[in-house]
C-alpha cells in the first residue's frame, strides 16, 4: 500500500461519494486503480507514491510522485513536522498519514 497501510477518504474522480471497503482496499489504496475502478480512468494521474527521504531534528521530509500510467507526472518533497498547515491540501495530508505510519513502524508514533 502506498501509505501504509488502508485509509478512507474522498474520490477525485466522484467528489462526495461513499465509496465501499472492497473498492478502497482493491482499488483506491494500492494506487494506479485506471484498470480496474471505472471512475479513475476519468482523472489525469492515478496513484500518488511516497518515500521517507530524510528523517532528522523532528522532521521528515517525504519525497513524492504523482503518475499516471506508472510513469510520473509532478514530483517534489514536503517537510512534515507538527503542527499541520491548516490549509494542507490532499498531497499533504496523504504525505502526513505516510509519515505517521513511518513513525509508527519505528516506533515513535
Amino acid at each position: 500500500m502506498p501509505l501504509t497501510g488502508l485509509f478512507a477518504g474522498e474520490c477525485a474522480a466522484s467528489p462526495g461519494a461513499l465509496l465501499p471497503l472492497d473498492r478502497l482496499r482493491d482499488c483506491c489504496n494500492p494506487g494506479h486503480a485506471r484498470t480496474s475502478c471505472p471512475q479513475a480512468g476519468t482523472i489525469e494521474p492515478d496513484a500518488v507514491q511516497f518515500l521517507v527521504k530524510s528523517d532528522r531534528d523532528g522532521v521528515i521530509e517525504v519525497s513524492w510522485a504523482i503518475e499516471k500510467n506508472h510513469h510520473p507526472v509532478a514530483v517534489g518533497t514536503l517537510p512534515i513536522s507538527s503542527p499541520p498547515p491548516l490549509s494542507a491540501l490532499p498531497l499533504q495530508h496523504q504525505a502526513r498519514a505516510f509519515a505517521a505510519n513511518y513513525l509508527r513502524q519505528k516506533g515513535r508514533g
